[in-house]
């Protein structure tokens, strides 16, 4: 185990964090059972474990947005759209860890035009997982949105309700249209949560996912995974439904996973 990774021990349930890529989950095991997809030699950064989104949750269309009336471009880092933020491949600064939880923190980095940085808290007790994020800027004011996008292995199955979806057009952006929920699958933002969102692995494990975030969103189409991802905004939020924060009005979101049997 490296300096950069850091395990967290519940009563049956043992996590992992990985500081040095992005900061994020890298394992969830519970009563033996692994819960997140791991990581391999040829696995993208988006695409395992559970990470942290900043500033930005989802699409950015063709990386463009404009704030306070300039024009910004973000790197396409999923052409021909800018994607999940830019601190998911970055290495987390860890400001202290116990067994049953840590703090880090990362500046948002030369691939976002403002000033700023997120804090991440991360704890685990009694098999419930704790996640806070909070962004901060030293610009005048800037843009911001944060989310966690979670890769949980399947078999599992989700259980959700929703009242409302987003529409996507021919490019897989949302409009800001939305109507009611159809039948799965999904790879689209709701809005409503009537319940919170489980997660059952292999009928036997349940994951109930809770959060202050007003947006998730859902994609169960791979064959190997389900990701449910709360989110203070929708894809494409700097367009969308843009959030300003100042250096006195910072934002901040958790995420809790209770895990049970």
């Amino acid at each position: 185990m490296s300096k950069e990774s850091f395990v967290l021990t519940g009563e049956n349930t043992r996590c992992e964090v990985d500081a040095a890529n992005g900061g994020r989950l890298a394992s969830l095991v519970a009563f033996g059972r692994e819960l997140l997809i791991g990581k391999n030699s040829e696995m993208n950064p988006q695409r395992w474990g559970s990470y942290p989104m900043v500033p930005y949750a989802g699409r950015v269309r063709d990386g463009k947005f404009k704030f306070d009336g300039v024009e910004h471009q973000l790197e396409l880092s999923m052409p021909p759209h800018a994607i999940h933020g830019t601190v998911l491949d970055r290495p987390f600064k860890v400001l202290d860890a116990t067994t049953t939880g840590l703090t880090m923190q990362v500046e948002l980095g030369d691939r976002f035009a403002f000033d700023g940085s997120v804090t991440q808290t991360i704890s685990l007790v009694d098999d419930v997982l704790n996640c806070s994020l909070t962004v901060q800027t030293r610009s005048p004011k800037m843009p911001a949105q944060v989310g966690w996008h979670p890769w949980f292995a399947r078999p599992c199955r989700l259980e959700a309700e929703f009242s409302e979806m987003y529409v996507r057009d021919a490019a897989g952006i949302p409009t800001g249209k939305t109507i009611a929920p159809p039948p799965p699958p999904y790879d689209d933002c709701f809005r409503g949560a009537l319940r919170a969102p489980r997660i059952i692995f292999d009928e036997l494990i349940c994951v109930a996912l809770e959060s202050d975030c007003s947006h998730w969103v859902i994609y169960d189409q791979p064959e190997h995974a389900i990701c449910v991802e709360p989110q203070s905004g929708p894809p494409d939020g700097f367009n969308l439904e843009p959030f300003c924060i100042t250096p006195d009005s910072p934002l901040t979101r958790y995420m809790r996973l209770a895990i049970t049997r």
